[in-house]
């Protein structure tokens, strides 16, 4: 793997023995691009225990008949919501007997693409993913909570899929808004230690993070292995990374892409190596 062009960091939570889905697909056309992709997530992925998993499982039958006549809309809080339900195969059938009744919402573009192939993959629903709510500014919970509410149907059940750490701010704002919502934390991170870097004959990394809380660990790890911050650039799709640099690394180099898709990662990288005279 050549490092002609830089240094790649992926950052996004991943689940154990498994790169991310962005990391993989980066990894994927490193060649092409001659850049380094290194997969060091500082955050897990696990499923919650059975019991909290049969419980999550309970509540929604408690709260709701299989053959009621109402939406029932599918709310994914995190990026990571999508891969977790592909893997918490109970949920799946929940869902798929309910096929009719669903609507879908995520918090960004990208979470929408992986919700539309995991529910296509496991049989839940065929659709598009612009067919899903998604927030104009991606990661913005007030932007999205406002378009669920404004389009908030009668008796309609919201189910949020979300970490079970999690201080349920879409639930909860939601629940104001008069909207009948589970909140449904089947899935946790654990926080792990950044991978050591490789060496490497390019000087400049790129760091891809979209999440705007995990900025500041992520410098952390940079500084223990002495990287020099004039040599990073951080890449995102969420301006809210931008403002936490800014807090922490007045001076860092933050780059915002459209969307955090490889290609398009890999395109403004290029871009900024060999800009259009």
């Amino acid at each position: 793997m050549s490092d002609k062009n830089g240094n790649v960091i992926v950052t996004s939570p991943a689940w154990e023995g498994r790169d991310s889905q962005i990391g993989a697909s980066l990894a994927h056309l490193a060649d092409k691009y001659l850049i380094q992709v290194v997969q060091s997530p500082i955050m897990q992925l696990e499923l919650v225990n059975d019991a909290i998993r049969r419980a999550v499982l309970r509540e929604l039958a408690e709260w709701d008949e299989v053959r009621a006549d109402y939406t029932v809309t599918v709310v994914c809080s995190t990026p990571e919501a999508p891969d977790a339900l592909e893997q918490f195969d109970e949920l799946c059938l929940a869902l798929r007997l309910r096929e009719d009744r669903l609507k879908f919402a995520a918090i960004d573009r990208e979470t929408a693409i992986s919700l539309s192939e995991v529910c296509h993959l496991k049989g839940i629903s065929k659709f598009h993913y612009t067919s899903v709510m998604t927030p104009e500014t991606p990661g913005s919970f007030r932007e999205l909570t406002d378009l669920i509410a404004k389009w908030e149907e009668e008796r309609e059940l919201c189910l949020i899929f979300e970490p079970a750490e999690s201080a349920g701010l879409i639930a909860k704002t939601l629940i104001g808004d008069g909207l009948r919502t589970i909140r449904m934390g089947f899935y946790k991170y654990r926080p792990i230690r950044m991978a050591n870097l490789p060496p490497a004959d390019n000087p400049t990394w790129w760091v891809i993070v979209n999440d705007a809380a995990a900025v500041p660990e992520i410098a952390r790890g940079l500084k223990r292995q002495n990287m020099k911050f004039s040599n990073v650039r951080w890449i995102s799709s969420r301006p809210s990374v931008g403002s936490a640099l800014k807090k922490i690394l007045p001076k860092s180099q933050f780059v915002e892409v459209s969307e955090l898709r490889p290609d398009v990662i890999l395109e403004k990288i290029k871009d900024h190596i060999n800009p259009a005279l």
